[in-house]
């Protein structure tokens, strides 16, 4: 089966079946009504419907920010180990293709599209609990699971797509386990506290588990701890270090592991990871340098003007995008209290709530998305969901065709066992 060129096309999000995809992937989630939740248990007949199964070694990542990088290290270094690896990622970063990379390299739009036509029947035929839904992100999790066993794949790493134990990888069985840092991020949704998100998080935890983790502060440290005592699950912690590091360490040490335990010496070489628009310097089309990062909230916006003063100094102008469901109002704050000019962006959206209350459309200054990459200047930063940075990376023409590097086993520098 091709994965990408020849018949499996190339991976360009315009080639993609637009109508089919939603009808398939949001069917379920945008018939949903008031008080409904997602049928987690439901992920597994969705997977055996695709013809997927549990007998492919899994390496499940979550956290609050950096599981995107940690989950791709973990990928790059099985690869480069000699392993044909699948990466699911969630969310994408330019379009849902770059979800799905098989030892690195991104599923051309034509093979996606087939499967497209093979998720739309089987959604409607799984026995969803009555008032219940399949989520998106669920769906793009199995559908990735079986679409990449069926490419071959001998290791797949999924990354979480929101939380941990309600999210459709807890169904999957794992040979690792690995927790990014956990903030207090989606309150809305496993709020209202931290120690509420904490739980979420590691509620991903199975008995007997092998757990890594970078260091945690001080609450989720201790739920880790005594879910993992709970569970009988090894924990390791990988050294403290920055925000980039710790996640590489964290993505290394469960390959390395797993690559071990599969009787396969680890890479110990480097590797190159490709993933736009996270905590990436870009330019428009006129030579303007923004930087563009995925941030949902105040502490995730804290972490990407770090990543942009650490070039500039100082940022000018931060645009950014959230839906209405989301901590406006904390965002607003942290940037005022920083004394940093901001302009917020809002979406036409099919599948997010932009719709703002009075106070904030009365508190906010409004930037178009439509002429944004002309108004911006420089040492302007854009931060706020995938989508949003998805519309900029295919405004200034990014198609990923590969999310790491090296392909060992594709250049032919190793056999594939």
């Amino acid at each position: 089966m091709d994965w990408a060129g020849g018949a499996a096309g190339t991976p360009d999000p315009r080639l993609i079946e637009t109508d089919l995809e939603s009808r398939a992937v949001f069917g379920s989630w945008s018939g949903k009504r008031a008080g409904s939740t997602r049928d987690v248990g439901a992920a597994l007949e969705l997977l055996e419907a695709l013809g997927g199964s549990q007998r492919t070694p899994t390496v499940l990542v979550t956290g609050s920010k950096g599981k995107g990088q940690a989950a791709a290290v973990a990928a790059a270094y099985l690869s480069a180990a000699g392993f044909r690896t699948g990466l699911v990622s969630s969310p994408g970063t330019v379009s849902n293709l770059d979800r799905f990379a098989l030892d690195g390299t991104v599923i051309g739009a034509a093979e996606y599209n087939r499967w497209l036509h093979r998720v739309e029947p089987a959604v409607s035929e799984v026995d969803v609990s009555p008032g219940n839904y399949l989520a998106p992100t669920g769906i793009f999790t199995i559908m990735g699971h079986a679409m990449l066993e069926a490419a071959g794949a001998e290791v797949i790493v999924h990354e979480a797509g929101m939380g941990g134990a309600h999210d459709e990888i807890s169904v999957l069985d794992r040979i690792a386990v690995g927790f990014t840092s956990v903030f207090p991020e989606h309150l809305d949704v496993f709020g209202p506290t931290l120690a509420h998100v904490a739980r979420e998080k590691f509620g991903l935890i199975r008995d007997g588990d092998r757990v890594f983790s970078v260091p945690q502060s001080p609450v989720p440290s201790e739920i880790l701890r005594r879910t993992c005592d709970r569970m009988d699950a090894s924990v390791h912690q990988v050294p403290p270090g920055d925000f980039l590091s710790q996640n590489h360490h964290l993505g290394k040490s469960l390959a390395d592991d797993v690559a071990r335990r599969l009787d396969r010496e680890p890479w110990t070489g480097g590797i190159e990871l490709c993933r736009p628009g996270r905590a990436e310097f870009c330019r428009t089309a006129e030579g303007t340098e923004f930087f563009l990062d995925a941030c949902i909230d105040p502490v995730g916006m804290a972490a990407a003007l770090s990543g942009a003063e650490s070039r500039w100094g100082v940022v000018d102008t931060v645009y950014w995008s959230i839906p209405a469901t989301k901590d406006i109002s904390g965002i607003a704050d942290f940037l005022d209290g920083r004394g940093i000019d901001h302009r917020f962006v809002p979406l036409d959206s099919h599948h997010l709530d932009y719709e703002l209350p009075t106070d904030l459309l009365q508190r906010l200054r409004f930037a178009p998305r439509e002429t944004l990459l002309d108004d911006m200047g420089d040492r302007s930063m854009v931060a706020g969901t995938v989508s949003f940075g998805s519309s900029v990376l295919n405004e200034i023409g990014v198609m990923p065709t590969r999310l790491y590097d090296p392909d060992r086993i594709g250049s032919g520098e190793i056999p594939h066992i």
